[in-house]
């Protein structure tokens, strides 16, 4: 007979999350081992957060150099359609939350994408500033530099801002996070303005009225404002 090469205790451990270990561990009064365990499943998620981001910009990017830009922001659209739009279909219109709320949604998010958040707030409106850690993170590892590049985006239009190019990952933000909502009826989720170059900070802008949303951010996505 062949040596068995996994013991009980191995398939036990293989068979369960590591946070459930953690817990067990703090049943236990472990808190050392608890520590330890959750250290080791905040890395893993990280790993597969950086396979996730990676896989998803490597398919925008062929799919922009095989089709056009225009095809990478209509998968990007199939997207918001099929899988954003019915996230925000909570029964609450995101326009009608105080922007308090809207704002703790989008850095709790940001935060368990393994982000850094700043929050500043004046009379007008919430101001996040991220350290990203998806779009951003792939700016700053420079995975849009180099013979391996990946795509981007270099038509102006309303899925770049207006601007001259825009990262392809990001393209989710302008097509997803604004274009969209205010195809659906509603404001932007908040007016994003993604890095430039490496090392710069995503900021988020959410006014406390939508109403009080500039011009110009609608007019930056193709759209015109709602009082014009």
């Amino acid at each position: 007979m062949t040596q068995r090469q996994l013991s009980d205790a191995d398939i036990e451990r293989m068979q369960t999350p590591l946070w459930e270990q953690a817990k067990a561990a703090l049943g236990e009064g472990d808190t050392e081992r608890a520590t330890e365990l959750i250290d080791r499943a905040v890395e893993q998620w990280s790993g597969l957060k950086d396979y996730s981001i990676n896989w998803i910009t490597s398919l925008l990017s062929f799919i922009g150099e095989e089709l056009g830009e225009e095809a990478v922001e209509r998968a990007l659209r199939k997207t918001g359609d099929e899988f954003v739009k019915p996230r925000r279909d909570t029964g609450t219109e995101w326009d009608s939350l105080p922007a308090s709320a809207r704002a703790k949604v989008i850095a709790r998010a940001m935060l368990g994408n393994m982000g850094e958040v700043e929050v500043e707030e004046d009379d007008e409106k919430i101001v996040l500033s991220f350290k990203c850690g998806s779009g951003g993170k792939l700016i700053d590892d420079g995975r849009y530099q180099g013979d391996d590049a990946y795509l981007t985006l270099r038509e102006q239009s309303g899925r770049t801002f207006m601007r001259d190019s825009l990262w392809a990952y990001c393209a989710h933000c302008s097509v997803n996070n604004e274009i969209q909502p205010v195809e659906w009826g509603a404001a932007p989720t908040s007016v994003e303005y993604p890095p430039e170059r490496p090392g710069e900070r995503c900021v988020h802008h959410l006014y406390k009225d939508v109403a009080d949303i500039p011009a110009e951010a609608y007019r930056r996505i193709g759209k015109e404002p709602p009082s014009a």
